[in-house]
């Protein structure tokens, strides 16, 4: 009788001692996290945003804590179900997607419409511009999520069914070979999600042509950028080439400046062909500051710090490693049915049973790059194709509103992201709360099961990679627009 009283007491205790380490350790990463975005912002920003722009300034760092956050959730579950923590998990997932969604729809455009509406002569303009597209905004959103979620928001959950002798079954007797039945009927069990269960598949399906197309691209972009910058490192240049150079550049300048003019101030919200070289317009202006600033480098500094230099290609070594194992950890253990290796599942498993802190670390590290490379890879086609502004994250000159770009495409594509790693490490997440809410409930949705089932991201993610890695075999250099200045200004 007391052990029967002592063991309860005993794991109520455990669990409630893990429960105050996990909640420490959440406290702790997240000051870290929010201290980390903050030193980002300030790296970044450019010295035009300093002491203004603040309400942008801390939508960018709750923007960046929260995707960040999210991804680290993960690990986090599995040491909860690993531990037998009580924490709820579930819920923790449903703040963060719902706070994310309200950055996404309501806080992040409505700053990037005020921000890129500025006119010093009528701040009432200004407001009442970005209020009117925000509201667009919200009714879109809103409306598309509240019909999907009354419609096709049920989840068509796998089961087998079994037939029994219910005579046997009431006489608690067992059923003899013939009887018993070693096959079911394959069946569907329906369960209508949350609307919050939906607000996270809607943003998830979302995030994924997003993370498809620029990750896959940031894959093989992000390596083979920065092996390729190391040939093309600045040289060390005497005081006639900076002379000759800075000549150069400056009619460069002048020309772009004119062309500038041309296209007027509202050439940036323009549509069409006027849209399109206003893009080309804004890749020529970038070239023109990047090849300024390796010219003072080669002149000043006598072609810059040769350990930064080895540094970047010995990162894109490591970055290319990390790319090789996340394709062959995709084709190994989720296209290979049944999977010959558990590969970054047993990896996971192993640095935790070690040191729990090292199998994070690991995770984070996988985790996180594919965020970066979805930055890359989205600023790599904004570079190649003039469909869509870039908005490039420079040390020191980054405006606040191509801080706020790249902040919610973190956002968008954290929430698929989790989801990704979900899938890709379902050995090392297994009877997790994430496994339950994208394994279960979202991965069978009506309409998104199609895509779920059938791996239809994994597959497209693989293939803008080998093309994206084709491509970059073939032209690895970007090519600058308008090289031809004087037959752009004909056309405007």
């Amino acid at each position: 009788l007391l052990s029967a009283v002592i063991g309860p007491i005993r794991l109520l205790d455990h669990r409630a001692r893990m429960n105050i380490f996990l909640i420490i350790v959440a406290i702790v990463m997240t000051v870290m996290v929010a201290v980390a975005s903050i030193y980002v912002l300030v790296y970044f920003q450019a010295e035009e945003d300093n002491l203004t722009a603040w309400a942008p300034k801390v939508a960018v760092v709750v923007g960046l804590t929260l995707s960040c956050l999210l991804v680290l959730l993960l690990p986090m579950d599995v040491a909860n179900r690993s531990t037998s923590g009580g924490l709820d998990m579930e819920l923790c997932y449903e703040i963060m997607y719902a706070a994310i969604f309200i950055m996404v729809v309501g806080i992040l455009p409505f700053l990037i419409f005020y921000y890129e509406a500025e006119d010093p002569e009528s701040r009432n303009w200004q407001i009442w511009t970005a209020i009117k597209y925000e509201f667009i905004t919200l009714v879109v959103a809103i409306t598309t999520l509240v019909l999907m979620w009354v419609f096709l928001g049920t989840a068509e959950i796998p089961i087998v069914e079994y037939t029994f002798n219910q005579t046997l079954l009431e006489m608690d007797e067992s059923c003899s070979r013939d009887e018993c039945p070693s096959s079911g009927k394959d069946s569907s069990f329906e369960i209508q999600v949350t609307p919050v269960v939906y607000i996270m598949a809607l943003s998830s399906f979302i995030g994924w042509f997003l993370l498809v197309v620029f990750g896959g691209i940031g894959l093989s972009a992000f390596p083979a950028d920065l092996i390729v910058s190391y040939s093309d490192r600045p040289q060390p240049i005497d005081l006639q080439e900076f002379a000759k150079q800075k000549m150069a550049l400056h009619e460069r300048g002048e020309k772009l400046k004119e062309i500038g003019e041309k296209l007027g101030p509202d050439a940036s919200h323009a549509r069409g062909k006027k849209g399109r070289m206003y893009n080309q317009f804004k890749q020529a202006v970038f070239f023109l500051e990047k090849d300024w600033e390796k010219v003072q480098v080669a002149y000043k500094q006598g072609g810059g710090n040769p350990l930064m230099q080895m540094f970047q290609v010995v990162l894109g070594f490591v970055f290319l490693v990390l790319s090789i194992v996340w394709v062959l950890h995709i084709i190994l253990y989720v296209f290979v049915s049944p999977p010959p290796t558990q590969f970054l599942n047993e990896y996971f498993a192993k640095l935790d049973d070690f040191f729990p802190l090292f199998g994070t670390v690991s995770y984070g590290i996988f985790a996180f790059y594919l965020l970066l490379c979805v930055i890359k890879g989205c600023f790599k086609f904004g570079l190649r194709f003039f469909c869509m502004q870039i908005h490039p994250m420079r040390i020191g000159a980054t405006m606040m509103n191509s801080m706020m770009f790249n902040v919610m495409l973190l956002l968008l594509t954290s929430v698929s992201i989790v989801q990704f790693c979900a899938v890709a490490f379902a050995s090392y997440a297994r009877l997790t709360a994430v496994d339950m809410l994208f394994g279960v409930q979202v991965r069978n949705l009506v309409f998104f099961q199609w895509f779920y089932q059938h791996d239809v991201f994994l597959y497209a993610i693989l293939f803008v990679a080998f093309l994206a890695t084709a491509w970059l075999s073939i032209c690895p250099r970007d090519k600058k627009a308008m090289e031809d200045e004087d037959e752009v200004l004909l056309s405007i």
